[in-house]
């Protein structure tokens, strides 16, 4: 029987729900807040992080605009609440006076450890410090830094042939810049006349980017992906790593990962997918280290 009333789709409910979800947070942190104010002062509450995967698109723009009104601010989120800053006087406790009373805690353990493991960039505590101590040292050495410049100078050169060969047959480049915007302007044939550099013509190449993946990859892992070059092999490592440390920032806004990781749906899925690029890719190295290192080909 007909009713006269309009069906609604299930992500049209589910998104209402979401945003009466929201505001009742917002509100009932914006209660709580005045009645506690006269016992312990707290940042003011921005939003929720709801407000995050609304202005996912612009992220970093409605950061800034939080900012703008508050120095330190709080988002709620299921549970929980976070706090950001860019009070430059917070972050230097953060990070330097009190580094030690701010792990970075099981919350982001849950959300890196896919893709990141038990790293340096996981783990806490006398692990982290452990972890660290190594690579102060391995970083640290002479031969890691005169390595290190014969690879990225190696690798600029590469950059610069891929320039000099895009120009002289009018092709455009994509350095990750905005089109039109004036790149260069110190290089003056007189001190009142700079020479602007342009950059026109549609983006198809990420050179900055694959520069930064070769140089890096072969100074910390001893690999040289060869993206600048079109190596395929390490250009899909590259891409699925980009994408693999997208999807897992994805979870730091997103309050139902978990829901998708268990349904192996969206993102959760494809960040799955790239993870298993990954860790082939680099499987097959370490074994093959492991190889040389039997047979008497390196040190370890």
């Amino acid at each position: 029987m007909a009713t006269g009333m309009p069906e609604c789709s299930p992500a049209l409910v589910l998104a209402a729900g979401l945003a009466v979800l929201a505001i009742c947070w917002y509100l009932a942190a914006f209660v709580v807040g005045r009645g506690a104010a006269g016992a312990q002062r707290y940042p003011p509450v921005a939003g929720t992080v709801f407000h995050q995967v609304y202005h996912l698109r612009r992220l970093h723009d409605y950061y800034t605009d939080l900012f703008r009104e508050h120095a330190t601010f709080r988002l709620l989120a299921p549970g929980r609440r976070q706090i950001y800053t860019s009070d430059t006087a917070v972050v230097e406790h953060i990070l330097r006076t009190n580094f030690a009373n701010y792990g970075k805690g099981a919350s982001n353990y849950d959300k890196t450890s896919d893709l990141f493991g038990d790293g340096i960039f996981t783990a806490d505590g006398d692990k982290w410090r452990q972890q660290r101590k190594i690579a102060s040292y391995d970083f640290s050495t002479r031969a890691l830094r005169d390595f290190s410049g014969g690879v990225f100078n190696r690798d600029a050169a590469k950059l610069a042939h891929i320039v000099s060969g895009n120009a002289a047959a009018k092709q455009p480049v994509d350095f990750q810049v905005n089109l039109n915007l004036p790149l260069v302007n110190s290089f003056q044939d007189h001190p009142a006349k700079p020479i602007r550099v342009y950059l026109t013509g549609f983006l198809d190449q990420d050179l900055l980017m694959k520069a930064t993946m070769d140089s890096i990859f072969t100074i910390a892992v001893g690999v040289d992906l060869d993206t600048l070059s079109g190596s395929d092999e390490g250009s899909r490592f590259a891409a699925a790593l980009d994408d693999a440390s997208e999807f897992t920032l994805l979870r730091f806004v997103n309050a139902f990962w978990k829901v998708s990781r268990f349904l192996n749906v969206g993102a959760e899925a494809a960040l799955r997918r790239r993870i298993e690029v990954v860790d082939e890719f680099m499987y097959k190295r370490i074994r093959g280290r492991a190889d040389e290192i039997s047979d008497g080909g390196g040190e370890g």
